[in-house]
Order: structure tokens, then C-alpha cells, then sequence
């Protein structure tokens, strides 16, 4: 288990998950309380009254004012599923509770499916961490610096390397300089305008960025305070210890859990470990954070998930 995954994350044992989740009904009608916590709404018209429409996989509610049709999975990432939402839900849990990640031929395992259906549903959960991550910045004090990802092959290392996948990683940091939120996402260069775009994205403006010495840094001094000194990696410099250790896990991670990745999904895989790593402290289950994920992210196609 990665040790900066918080073990004491709340989470539901597989009995009480069974016991919430165990029929097709209990978990349509979670999904319809997450989309209408308040009651139903029509998306179209507004209207708050619903006639169900029996006789399907799954309820259908007409609007009578307008007699639009939906659905509680309708815009979740479950979408046109032919697969039982009892399944889907097992899968959300077999994620959330697994901290190092699991690899789509596990997941077929866990709920029983083909292959290519569990790496459709693996995708499609980790399109959602995305799609939450992307929704806070991180500020104040920010240590930031770029990784390189990918398997050993021969050539030029570090910065300018042809071979890996070059990232780009944020930390920010509490008051008493402990790691709190983490931010990665895959960059195609390391020229400033590269990096002050990625800064842009991710992090307030005004915020203390604390960096090495690389001159594309400077860039970033437009819109933040940069704090930009020479790192040595073989001392015992402090300077930037956090951020290298949260690189080091993920790089371990990835090895661990999935013997490597290509650049193509790579982004995904580091929006998961970033969703992870940033509600280790919740109170909430983990479980109920991705299902709430999995309902207000938006649904996307095989073609639009680009696999």
C-alpha cells in the first residue's frame, strides 16, 4: 500500500456495500436521489412532476407538462449501459477501495466481464476523477517541477528526452510544509510559456511557486511569486523534497499496479493517483465521493474517450 494513501480512509466494508448497493433497484434509485436531491426536475422544461414509464431495463420519467423522457443514468458516465448497474457499482467500489489502482483484466475478474468491458468502465471512472480535478486550484505555497515518465529505452535522460512522456507536477503545501493537494498533467515541452499555461490551469494567481533554477521558470513571475534556486538531487537538500517524493510513488505506482504505461493514457492514470492522493484525509467514503463523480461527470463516447 502507498504510504501516503491515508489507510484510515473512510470506507464501506464489501458487506455493507452489498447490503446498500446489492440490487439493481437499490443503486437506480441512488442514482436518482444524487441527480435530484430535492426531488425530480425535468431537464427541459423544469417541471418537478413525473409519471414513470415501465417496461424497460431501467425506469423512464416522462415530464407531463412537456412529456421529455430521462433517466437516472442519463448524462452519468453509465449512459447507453448495457451492463447492470449493480456491476457498474461494484466496479466504482473495486476502484475506490483498491488505493494503489487496479488493471482492467482484475476488474474483469471482480464483476465478472470481458476484458474490453472492464477497461471501457476503467476508463470512463478515471475520465471522471479528471473531470473533478479539474474543478479546484491549488495556492499559497506551490512546489512545482516536471517528471518524465515512460519505459527505459536508450537516449538523452531528463529534460529534452525524446523516449518519455514529459509531466508536469504541482504540490501544494499546508502551513507547516506537509504535501496537501497535488496537481499532474502531461506537458508537450518545458518552455515557459508551457509551464506559466499549466501554472494558469491549476494554480491562483498570486500564489508563492517554488521551483529549481531552470530558466523557464521565469516565466511564471508575470502572474506569481517565484522562489527559483539551484537544486542538487544527490544532496540532502529539503528544497523540493515533498514534490519528488509524491513523483517517486506515482512512477512506483504505475510499475507496481500496471507494469508501465505509454504517453497515450498516461493522463488518466495520474488524474486517478491525483484523486486519490487528494482525499486520503476525507471523512467521507471514497466510494460516495466517485459515485458522485461517476453522476455529474459528463457522459462521453468510446470515440470521444479516445480508446
Amino acid at each position: 500500500m502507498n504510504k501516503y494513501i491515508d489507510p484510515r480512509a473512510n470506507t464501506y466494508s464489501l458487506f455493507e456495500f452489498q447490503s446498500k448497493y446489492g440490487t439493481e433497484q437499490d443503486c437506480e434509485q441512488a442514482l436518482f436521489r444524487l441527480k435530484w436531491p430535492d426531488g425530480f426536475v425535468c431537464p427541459k422544461c423544469g417541471e418537478h412532476h413525473f409519471t414513470i414509464i415501465h417496461g424497460r431495463r431501467l425506469p423512464l420519467y416522462q415530464c407531463p407538462a412537456c412529456r421529455h423522457q430521462t433517466s437516472a443514468i442519463t448524462g452519468t458516465i453509465m449512459e447507453n449501459t448495457k451492463l447492470p448497474l449493480a456491476k457498474w457499482f461494484l466496479a466504482l467500489y473495486v476502484v475506490a477501495t483498491n488505493k494503489d489502482g487496479i488493471s482492467a483484466m482484475a476488474l474483469a475478474k471482480y464483476i465478472d466481464t470481458t476484458l474490453k468491458t472492464a477497461w471501457i468502465l476503467l476508463h470512463k471512472i478515471r475520465s471522471a476523477m479528471g473531470e473533478r480535478e479539474n474543478i479546484y486550484y491549488l495556492g499559497g505555497s506551490v512546489e512545482m517541477d516536471e517528471a518524465f515518465f515512460g519505459g527505459k529505452a536508450e537516449g538523452k535522460r531528463g529534460r529534452g528526452s525524446e523516449n518519455k512522456a514529459e509531466v508536469a507536477v504541482a504540490l501544494q503545501l499546508d502551513v507547516s510544509g506537509r504535501p496537501q493537494l497535488l496537481k499532474m498533467q502531461v506537458i508537450p515541452d518545458a518552455k515557459g510559456e508551457t509551464l506559466l499555461a499549466f501554472a494558469e490551469r491549476n494554480i491562483m494567481e498570486g500564489s508563492t511557486i517554488h521551483s529549481d533554477a531552470f530558466r523557464s521558470y521565469g516565466t511564471l513571475s508575470k502572474k506569481y511569486c517565484c522562489d527559483m534556486q539551484k537544486y542538487e538531487p544527490k544532496s540532502k537538500d529539503e528544497r523540493l523534497k515533498w514534490l519528488h517524493v509524491m513523483i517517486s510513488n506515482i512512477k512506483a505506482n504505475i510499475e507496481g499496479a500496471y507494469h508501465g504505461l505509454g504517453k497515450r493514457y498516461l493522463k488518466r492514470y495520474l488524474d486517478e493517483f491525483c484523486y486519490r492522493f487528494n482525499r486520503r484525509h476525507s471523512r467521507k467514503p471514497v466510494f460516495d465521493h466517485l459515485l458522485e463523480c461517476s453522476v455529474w461527470s459528463p457522459y462521453k463516447t468510446v470515440a470521444e474517450l479516445g480508446i
